[in-house]
């Protein structure tokens, strides 16, 4: 056989292996595509989780546990609607009108998925609804014993150099109602919320802080409260205040020696340009020159309260007598 003709032959078996190939291909992948349509066709069962808000609760009961945040569906529809629920994230929160709830009077049980409110909405798909989780909420009468109570914030934080906290966190609301039997009542007097520990502090901060309930036959009106705070740069600046007697009957007859200090201070920069010598009172007790002491110290009885003196220069001072 010659060299001719055995490249035609190689050329030919190159080709119809080429054929099979592509023909295989062809067939594999529709048979993948048919494979997937059927697969998509088939029914599923799937959880999904979709947020919940309860309204119109109750102010005559008192719920036994937490108000679920979310709910726990169980579904069952085709593949292809199950994707598109999966990853088009388009769940919204169920609003539930707790008025909408069945309810046996005599167990106060509240029934969940017997309630006058479409789950298919929030989901956005006509799926075939399986099971609820929590399924029941659990109601016990309110006792008439309540109290107002204060929250205090259980905060520890470490600020960034040069940053501080301009005004004291505020908690709102700073008061809470607490309902319980009167046992119980009687040894709270404050509620605080969960510890948190903030470090490198150095922008304002504005979070809600879950309350720390130890005691669970008390029922709080509220999970959380709002913690906020501002946070400004310092800045250290020195002024000069006259320095004046806190008592003295004749003082035409003392000089004072400096007649002022100086108080240098951290401000945040905010407050800069509000500060001055008119906003510090520096004085000294005439009962130390009576007691014939030769320095007298230096007090400041009025300060800024948005700033934090370092110190005050000189902190105690001379006095000449003359007539």
């Amino acid at each position: 056989m010659n060299t001719k003709t055995t490249n035609k032959i190689t050329k030919v078996k190159k080709e119809l292996f080429s054929k099979k190939v592509l023909t295989f291909l062809i067939c594999l992948s529709i048979a993948s595509l048919l494979w997937v349509v059927h697969t998509l066709n088939l029914n599923y069962k799937y959880v999904i989780h979709i947020p919940v808000k309860f309204n119109n609760l109750p102010t005559n009961k008192i719920i036994i546990g937490d108000i679920p945040e979310k709910l726990d569906i169980e579904i069952k529809t085709s593949g292809l609607k199950l994707l598109f629920i999966i990853f088009s994230n388009r769940i919204s929160e169920l609003n539930i009108d707790f008025n909408s709830l069945k309810t046996n009077a005599k167990s106060q049980a509240y029934s969940i998925s017997n309630g006058n409110f479409s789950i298919k909405n929030s989901i956005n798909f006509n799926v075939e609804i399986l099971k609820i989780r929590p399924d029941t909420l659990f109601f016990n009468l309110a006792s008439n014993n309540t109290r107002l109570v204060p929250v205090k914030l259980n905060l520890k934080t470490t600020m960034r150099s040069g940053y501080a906290i301009t005004k004291n966190p505020a908690v709102n609301p700073a008061f809470i109602s607490v309902s319980g039997d009167s046992l119980s009542l009687s040894k709270i007097d404050t509620v605080y919320t969960m510890p948190i520990t903030l470090k490198d502090v150095y922008q304002n901060y504005n979070e809600s802080i879950l309350l720390n309930n130890t005691n669970l036959n008390n029922h709080f009106n509220l999970k959380e409260v709002n913690i906020q705070f501002n946070v400004d740069r310092l800045t250290e600046t020195t002024i000069r205040v006259p320095v004046n007697f806190i008592t003295n009957q004749s003082n035409k007859h003392i000089k004072l020696l400096p007649p002022f200090v100086n108080v240098t201070y951290l401000v945040a920069m905010k407050d800069y340009d509000a500060i001055n010598s008119n906003s510090f009172k520096a004085t000294v007790n005439y009962k130390q020159i009576e007691e014939k002491q030769t320095k007298l110290k230096v007090e400041l009885i009025r300060k800024p309260s948005e700033i934090k003196v370092l110190k005050i220069e000189p902190s105690t001072i001379s006095y000449l007598k003359y007539n």
